[in-house]
């Protein structure tokens, strides 16, 4: 299996050419598709250039890997000398680690497989496939690699304000099954449709000719590339290549059947076309932090802390400055007059003028004033600023409740700063829509065409798959639905106690489910709603057998089995 999702394209894409992986078009074809996907990679650019100085900013400050938004990338260790404080940089990774425990957790279950029909989902056949759907779910995230991108894709969300992970097979290895990579977003570009939904991906990205060479073979590439791979020369040497992924449409505006999605490779420079394919899916899960208006892109905590991060840097090298003049302050020392430029630096000799004699005591230290504990507390409250911009306090609460004792109930989270839950809000509701469910329906197709999944029974064909998601940040989210409930039937207490028919307005199945669904509880140790009924019949049935023999009814009495049900 290649790359390209093309051969699980209707036959009419196949007749096209649309090959997994493809060649490129030839001729005037290549050309004209060249033209416009450059042109839409220009407009692409254009669009992400207000957002780029800023987000390189954010970069210097809080995560110096991801920068190369208006210039080249450097060394992921390189840093800026003059950036002494690393506030920013700590709270930005206590984010992305949170996130990942608190939505995602590889060592707990964090989402449930269930049906729309949630009768249907409670059938025992169904909830048997379900059930190892889920578990062979979870046995591919783990396998192939997806917890440890999930985090860097957290780190950037944090940081910029969107991520982008790429989910597809492993082109070179056809059984080495998925893999999941998180895109350093200074290559990806992003559009989207009329309803705000990201269907446009494009990716500027660095290899060089024998990595391309590997990846497509040498027969496909330019002529130049080609003769790059000689000896000396410059095979090192990387070169610009751009991956378009853009929506498939008919004339008439809507998606052919089959592939959804066109994606084409081609070298940057010369604009020679690599590859022609499609994907049934759209391959890059982007998600958005808190949507801006009137673009595809995202605010973020780094963005909104980016003020303070700077300020708390200027704040801390004054304060490292102040501290070295008080240890080591330049010197006043008598002379027949100035000898070169006033000198501030610790440890400086500034020499001076005396108009009679001199003495032991005119030398001494000069005396700058200024006083470096004055900016302790506004210092203290700029980096409470910055650990609140990224919900550090909540993190490690949570993080605290683990290391005490265990994993925390939903309950325990929303209480330990329902605040902050409060605030977290939008940032779970777009990880929920933009990165959980594409993921999720991008990992169960491709597994099911590789035959990675068990076979639905027959009873759950054409049913529509729900995700349940159930880590403690989530559930925290929908905890007011369940406390709601607990605290109604709390307050009537004293009106049930001297009227019980208000009851008859509940329905108590329905509460009970909805609390427990809350709570994360297990489906499995849910009866289903038939169950349950056949369950109350046989005691109803029970009881009336026995107030017939109670009655001295002749062969009255209990009913086989009564009462007995799972």
């Amino acid at each position: 299996m290649h790359e390209h999702d093309t051969h699980h394209a209707a036959p009419a894409a196949r007749q096209a050419g649309a090959g997994p992986d493809a060649p490129g078009a030839r001729g005037t074809d290549a050309r004209e598709l060249a033209r416009a996907t450059r042109q839409r990679f220009e407009e692409l650019q254009r669009a992400r250039q207000p957002f780029d100085s800023i987000w390189e900013e954010v970069a210097e400050h809080m995560g110096p890997a991801y920068a190369g938004f208006s210039g080249e990338p450097g060394h992921p260790r390189r840093r800026r000398e003059d950036l002494v404080d690393s506030t920013a940089r700590r709270a930005a990774n206590i984010f992305a680690a949170g996130m990942l425990a608190g939505a995602s957790s590889p060592s707990q279950r964090w989402f449930a497989l269930g049906l729309e029909d949630r009768d249907l989902a409670a059938s025992p056949r169904v909830r048997a496939w379900l059930q190892e759907a889920e578990d062979r779910l979870y046995a591919a995230l783990e396998r192939c690699g997806y917890y440890p991108q999930q985090v860097l894709g957290y780190h950037q969300s944090g940081l910029f304000g969107w991520q982008c992970l790429f989910v597809d097979e492993d082109p070179a290895v056809p059984d080495a099954g998925i893999r999941f990579r998180a895109l350093p977003l200074h290559e990806v570009y992003i559009d989207e449709n009329h309803l705000g939904e990201v269907d446009t991906v494009l990716r500027r990205f660095r290899l060089t000719p024998r990595q391309a060479a590997a990846r497509w073979g040498e027969e496909r590439l330019s002529p130049a590339l080609r003769r790059a791979l000689g000896p000396g020369r410059g095979a090192g040497r990387p070169v610009e290549f751009l991956h378009a992924v853009t929506p498939v449409r008919s004339g008439g505006g809507a998606r052919r059947p089959g592939l959804a999605w066109r994606s084409v490779y081609m070298e940057l420079g010369d604009g020679h076309v690599l590859s022609v394919g499609g994907y049934a899916e759209l391959p890059y899960v982007v998600a958005r932090a808190h949507r801006l208006p009137g673009t595809a892109y995202s605010y973020s905590p780094g963005t909104e802390a980016l003020a303070d991060a700077k300020m708390i840097n200027e704040m801390k090298r004054l304060i490292l400055e102040a501290g070295q003049l008080a240890v080591a302050p330049p010197y006043l020392v008598p002379d027949d007059g100035f000898v070169g430029r006033f000198s501030f630096e610790p440890r400086a000799m500034n020499y001076y003028r005396r108009a009679e004699g001199n003495s032991l005591a005119d030398f001494g230290p000069l005396s700058v004033g200024g006083d470096p504990r004055f900016s302790l507390e506004m210092l203290a409250a700029t980096r409470q600023d910055i650990n609140e911009a990224f919900f550090v306090d909540l993190f490690l609460a949570v993080s605290q409740r683990v290391r005490n004792g265990g994993t925390p109930t939903a309950l325990e989270v929303a209480e330990l700063a329902s605040e902050r839950m409060f605030l977290l809000g939008p940032l779970l509701v777009n990880q929920q829509r933009e990165n959980f469910q594409r993921l999720f329906d991008r990992l169960f197709r491709l597994m099911s065409r590789r035959g990675e999944l068990p076979p639905a029974p027959p009873e759950a064909a054409g049913h529509g798959l729900r995700v349940d998601y159930v880590s403690p940040l989530m559930l925290a989210q929908r905890e007011s639905q369940a406390r709601s409930v607990l605290r109604t039937y709390a307050e009537i207490a004293p009106i049930v106690a001297v009227a019980p028919q208000v009851l008859d307005l509940f329905r108590h199945d329905e509460n009970v489910r909805r609390v427990m669904e809350q709570r994360g509880f297990p489906q499995t140790g849910v009866r289903p709603a038939a169950e349950v009924e056949a369950l109350r019949q046989g005691r109803e049935l029970e009881a009336l057998a026995r107030g017939l023999g109670a009655a001295g009814i002749p062969g009255a009495g209990p009913a086989p089995g009564a009462g007995e049900a799972g």
